[in-house]
């Protein structure tokens, strides 16, 4: 989807005042003013403001979107696992602002779920897990068995976890700041993310 200029300074403005206030608490007119355009302007490009939330999330989708060229990738199946997961919570955790108003408007007021783009973000990241994991059962490395829906829910729900619970886990884990807080995911929850995928891909039961 191209957007022009003005509908991508739109988009942004939207997004930062969405992130901060929530949807509900957030009226076309606010956006009008923060933007400097006026309401009719914005009603011309998107309509209205389901359907701007609706096009900030196609704009933004690739950001979420596993990516699949590692498929291609003249590596291992451990590697290839080891760099989904990498890429996968690094790029969610450098677009907060747009997961904030994914986790809520998708899983509480149920918006996004309704929306093609939303369905097709999580049909490609189910086909690029199952893919892996098909790689390493053909290999002789995974064994069968494994619902590529359960890996992802694991990477979502501790990644999740991470950002809901942020106060306290930083407390917990003797973190000051906010930029080692990120390093922290980047670094140390992303190797326990990629060591507990592959012993639940390995492990036999």
């Amino acid at each position: 989807m191209e957007f022009n200029e003005k509908q991508l300074e739109i988009l942004h403005v939207a997004e930062e005042l969405f992130s901060q206030n929530g949807f509900d608490g957030t009226s076309v007119r606010d956006i009008a003013n923060q933007a400097q355009v006026n309401v009719a302007m914005i009603n011309y490009y998107f309509g209205s403001k389901d359907k701007l939330l609706d096009d900030l999330f196609a704009y933004r989708i690739e950001k979420f979107k596993m990516d699949d060229r590692i498929l291609k990738l003249p590596i291992s199946v451990m590697e290839m696992l080891d760099e989904m997961v990498n890429s996968y919570i690094t790029c969610m955790n450098s677009s907060l602002a747009i997961y904030q108003i994914i986790a809520i408007e998708a899983g509480v007021k149920k918006r996004l779920l309704l929306s093609d783009s939303y369905k097709s973000l999580k049909e490609h990241n189910l086909r690029v897990i199952s893919e892996i994991i098909q790689k390493g059962i053909a290999g002789g490395e995974f064994r069968e068995g494994n619902d590529p829906v359960l890996i992802h829910a694991t990477m979502m729900g501790t990644f999740m976890n991470f950002q809901m619970n942020k106060t306290f886990l930083k407390s917990e884990l003797k973190i000051t700041s906010d930029d080692v807080y990120t390093q922290y995911m980047e670094s140390t929850l992303i190797t326990h993310l990629q060591r507990t995928i592959k012993a639940l891909l390995t492990y036999e039961y």
